[in-house]
């Protein structure tokens, strides 16, 4: 055993602070913030392989603090371990300076109020210490320039230099949040390349927080967001400490327009801070998505709670928190949520106009008419409620059958006031939702027995088709298929009890073999059976009802569903080959995106290209405005939008190295997958069969159709 020598310890200890370049810029930018600055500008080269700069007009560095500015836990935050409790500031372990010096070189610039416009500027060596003193002209305030980073760690500059763009997208993200957190300073981030200089971040100063979540994710926001903000009514909890609650922020509506295909926009801030908070963000996804489901909201949800409940000191970024009332504050989370999103189900829009409800007595002159609940809207076409006829006393009762179009007048007398009112009342709760776009049959439908709910909804453009269902009778059968499953799973095990070493097979199979419904349950039971290599080590065996094959993987039999799984292997074949065609605009739309979003584009352009969107960079343009649209894809006579655009750029933000499509794109490319694929019903020759198992082993998911359906089923464990 022998002690490792100081100079060792710094840089592996340092290697573990700044790990990238981003974590470079975040601690001299928590610095700027920390000193109480107003402005804090950071300026890039080369997208920070040349240099980075940070500025700020903070109080700037007194003289007796310059010499163990860059030194190793030296800080003016705490004195103590118990100091942390009450720490108000992003950093306090004086390790971002001293780490920093160890992976560039550090060059400071500061002025204090007493000293300005006379400042000093201070050179630090690898080890933190002051090297050089000289003095310069500065207004008060600091600037702290770092060359050279991860110079003495030629792994991370090789990986650095390789990866330079995705890696200075991911400091524009980091920045950004920084940027809607801080609400009293102005931040702003340039880059200066051999093209001129980009502005990435620019924040209006001491902006509120719409203004300033504008700035960073662009225009287009504006109008899909809402504001949230919720303080529980009681928030004591059991033990000595209570608990002070206050969360606010915005959130997008829970509309599809509103959100966006992943979850790359989402920002949490506990007491200022950043922060990465993964139950937190699941519960907002679900609650969204439970009334949005296609689509991930955009959020940026600040929380403020007593100091003395939260650990800020577990990793050196300090992003990950412990918070002692975290199940108070989840559910309270919960309800901010629901007061946010649920009242917008009350609202609906045809055409993106807003719409109100008003009730419309019936005409003097027309006793007979019904009474009519119509949405008013500014657009051609009333969406109109009726309710049942006069023969019920009260809402509830059978309702005559004949669906009038949007402009009939043959209708029956109104109900009484009070059914009226809880009519209305009910409306308000239930029916203000976008309504089915079916188009209904040509002839009127026929005459049915079956009762309908409280109302029945039409439009003048797009009527609901009158489907004749026995709800009754078919959740009745239903339960009976289920029921006869089940018992005939159970009958088929028993007397079969496997050997230890298969028993989780035996479970994965059981889970598999009873979950039709749920696709996802499939998928991970076969998963866990075999891999998707093994498909080419299957042996076929033939063909049962021209419709499935049997095939053999040791001693286990499989049954493996033709069409599906064609199906898949021609869905996956389409996705990663087909070039979608263009239509050309009659004059290019220049795109507001965020920065991001923007630079991903610009970076994919191959790819939005490959599915229809044609792009040019202008770099003349202000950042967010460089990038316009010159064509849009179209399928089957169908166009595709901006909107669809927006979707396959979020997609790449989350995964650069994938060949997304959008989710219209994706449907369509199911269909077309369908009917192009081996059908239930076809007899298959043997190198038929042998070709569908073995595409199954190329495949990224081979376990489900595009549609959800599974491609294959456990049969049976042979005997040895």
């Amino acid at each position: 055993m022998h002690a490792i020598d100081k100079d060792t310890v710094h840089r592996l200890c340092s290697g573990q602070v700044i790990v990238d370049l981003a974590t470079a810029v975040k601690e001299l930018l928590e610095n700027g913030l920390d000193a109480g600055a107003t402005l804090v500008d950071i300026k890039m080269k080369d997208s920070g392989l040349a240099s980075i700069s940070v500025s700020d007009n903070g109080q700037g560095i007194k003289e007796e603090d310059r010499i163990s500015l860059c030194r190793k836990h030296w800080t003016s935050k705490i004195s103590s371990f118990e100091d942390l409790e009450g720490v108000d500031t992003f950093g306090f372990r004086g390790e971002a300076l001293s780490s920093l010096c160890a992976v560039s070189k550090v060059t400071v610039t500061t002025a204090t109020e007493e000293t300005a416009p006379m400042g000093v500027q201070l050179e630090y060596n690898g080890n933190g210490e002051l090297a050089e003193t000289t003095t310069v002209a500065r207004e008060r305030g600091t600037t702290v320039t770092l060359t050279g980073l991860f110079t003495r760690w030629p792994v991370r500059l090789q990986d650095l230099k390789k990866n330079i763009r995705r890696e200075y997208l991911r400091l524009v993200g980091l920045v950004e949040q920084y940027a809607i957190i801080s609400d009293q300073a102005r931040v702003t981030m340039s880059n200066q390349t051999k093209s001129g200089i980009t502005v990435a971040v620019r924040t209006p100063p001491q902006a509120d927080r719409m203004a300033r979540l504008v700035a960073v994710l662009g225009a287009q926001v504006r109008p899909h967001m809402t504001q949230m903000g919720y303080r529980p009514a009681d928030s004591a909890v059991a033990d000595d400490d209570g608990l002070e609650l206050l969360i606010e922020g915005n959130i997008s509506k829970p509309i599809p327009e509103a959100g966006r295909s992943g979850s790359d926009k989402q920002y949490f801030f506990v007491n200022g801070r950043p922060c990465d908070f993964p139950k937190a963000k699941k519960l907002v996804n679900e609650s969204f998505r439970s009334h949005c489901p296609t689509k991930y909201p955009v959020f940026a949800i600040s929380i403020s709670i007593n100091a003395t409940t939260i650990d800020v000191n577990l990793t050196p970024d300090k992003r990950t928190i412990l918070i002692r009332h975290e199940p108070q504050l989840l559910a309270a989370l919960k309800e901010a949520l629901a007061n946010v999103l649920e009242p917008q189900e009350s609202m609906f829009s045809v055409n993106r106009v807003q719409t109100q409800l008003i009730a419309e007595p019936a005409p003097r002159d027309n006793p007979d008419r019904r009474n009519v609940i119509s949405v008013k809207t500014s657009v051609p076409g009333v969406v109109m409620c009726y309710v049942e006829d006069s023969k019920s006393k009260d809402i509830g009762g059978p309702v005559n059958n004949k669906r009038p179009s949007g402009h009939d007048t043959d209708f029956n007398p109104p109900p009484s006031a009070a059914s009226r009112q809880r009519l209305v009342e009910h409306m308000g709760r239930v029916i203000s939702r976008p309504q089915p776009t079916s188009v209904s049959r040509p002839a009127d439908p026929k005459p049915t027995s079956k009762k309908l709910p409280n109302i029945v909804i039409g439009t003048c453009r797009n009527r609901m088709q009158n489907d004749e269902h026995d709800w009754q009778g078919i959740a009745a059968r239903l339960q009976e298929k289920q029921e006869r499953r089940t018992r005939m799973l159970e009958e088929s095990q028993q007397g079969q009890v496997l050997p230890d070493e298969y028993a989780d097979i035996d479970t994965a199979v059981a889970k598999s073999g009873i979950s039709e419904t749920n696709p996802e349950d499939a998928s991970s039971a076969l998963s866990q059976l075999i891999h998707k290599t093994d498909f080419a080590r299957m042996s076929v065996i033939g063909q049962f009802n021209r419709g499935f094959i049997i095939a053999r993987l040791d001693q286990d039999l499989y049954i493996i569903d033709q069409h599906a799984s064609d199906e898949k292997y021609n869905f996956e074949q389409l996705q990663q080959r087909a070039v979608i065609s263009s239509q050309p605009l009659i004059r290019p739309a220049q795109l507001e995106l965020s920065v991001v979003d923007e630079g991903v584009a610009i970076e994919h352009k191959e790819t939005l290209m490959r599915n229809g969107f044609h792009v040019r960079v202008d770099d003349t343009e202000a950042p967010g405005r460089k990038v316009s649209l010159l064509s849009q894809p179209f399928i089957d006579q169908t166009l595709f939008n901006q909107q669809d655009l927006l979707e396959l750029v979020g997609k790449l933000c989350i995964n650069p190295e994938s060949m997304p499509r959008c989710e219209r794109a994706r449907k369509m490319f199911a269909s077309r997958a369908c009917r192009r694929s081996t059908m239930i019903g076809d007899s298959l020759s043997l190198t038929q069969m042998k070709a569908i198992v073995r595409h199954l082993s190329d495949l990224d998911h081979p376990w489900n159709c595009p549609h959800g359906r599974p491609t294959m089923r456990h049969l049976h464990r042979l005997k040895d």
